[in-house]
């Protein structure tokens, strides 16, 4: 047989096993199983800032993208140096509670969180972490475009701190639109943990010169730092857009709560996008 003609009938052969393949295809659902829900979960960032602090508690579900069902019928109080600090429901945010006064954590004590809900009594530990100097933030085009984008500054590596980024960057001022906002997490981590380290591609962020940027820098305790690891694997690196606790990560929190309870040193810097 000449080899043209070989060629052909393999090609031919290898075409209709692929449209065959494509004609055999049909929709499948994937039946989830539930887990065990209704359980509290906390979102608790205490900081170094002088300020009203607040914690978020909420009741865990199934629903990867909903909105976390805020619990306002809980006692919640911190204990510090032989004090108690309460914490009072926010009548207008489902779910968050702000320090009955103003006060900044500070270093080399131990603060312990006590929620008691549902007749019972959940509880956490956390001392005060350390922060490392705020890297400079640079920026950089975006494309062909007028818009920028950040450079890198927060290895996601670093044998010598831990921290979690948040950038919120605001247009408002610059346009009628409405979102004319956003928010970003990046995070420094001093372990190295290959599920970890090898990030999925994300959306590049692009916002407008003359943009105002908010940069919060947290230090992060090595069991936090734990807990955000997990969390940006499951959600964040994931593409996911909801920032809730899964059954699956670490936690501080005693009797089966979800969630997480630290007291992090902070940086805030104030810059415009160039």
């Amino acid at each position: 047989m000449p080899r043209s003609l070989s060629l052909r009938n393999a090609y031919i052969w290898g075409l209709s096993l692929v449209l065959i393949l494509l004609a055999c295809e049909e929709t499948t659902e994937w039946n989830l199983t539930s887990g065990e829900n209704e359980k509290l979960v906390v979102e608790a960032i205490l900081t170094d800032e002088f300020k009203e602090q607040t914690i978020s508690l909420s009741l865990s579900d199934n629903d990867l993208n909903g909105e976390p069902i805020g619990l306002n019928d809980a006692l919640v109080h911190v204990e510090v140096n032989g004090s108690a600090i309460a914490f009072i429901p926010d009548n207008q945010v489902p779910g968050r509670y702000t320090s009955e006064v103003p006060f900044a954590v500070l270093g080399d004590l131990s603060y312990r969180l006590n929620i008691v809900w549902n007749d019972q009594l959940y509880t956490a530990t956390s001392e005060l972490s350390t922060v490392a100097p705020m890297p400079t933030i640079s920026f950089l085009p975006y494309a062909d475009t007028d818009s920028l984008r950040f450079d890198e500054f927060a290895p996601l590596y670093n044998a010598n701190q831990q921290a979690m980024y948040e950038m919120r960057i605001d247009w408002s001022q610059l346009t009628n639109e409405e979102n004319a906002e956003a928010k970003l997490l990046f995070f420094t981590f001093s372990t190295i943990d290959v599920s970890a380290l090898i990030r999925p591609v994300q959306d590049t962020v692009r916002f407008p010169r003359a943009s105002t940027v908010i940069a919060r820098k947290y230090g992060l305790n090595d069991d936090f730092a734990a807990y955000m690891r997990a969390l940006a694997i499951e959600t964040y690196w994931r593409g996911g857009i909801y920032y809730g606790a899964a059954a699956s990560l670490p936690t501080n929190i005693s009797n089966d709560g979800l969630g997480f309870f630290s007291t992090c040193a902070v940086l805030t810097d104030t810059l415009i996008a160039e």
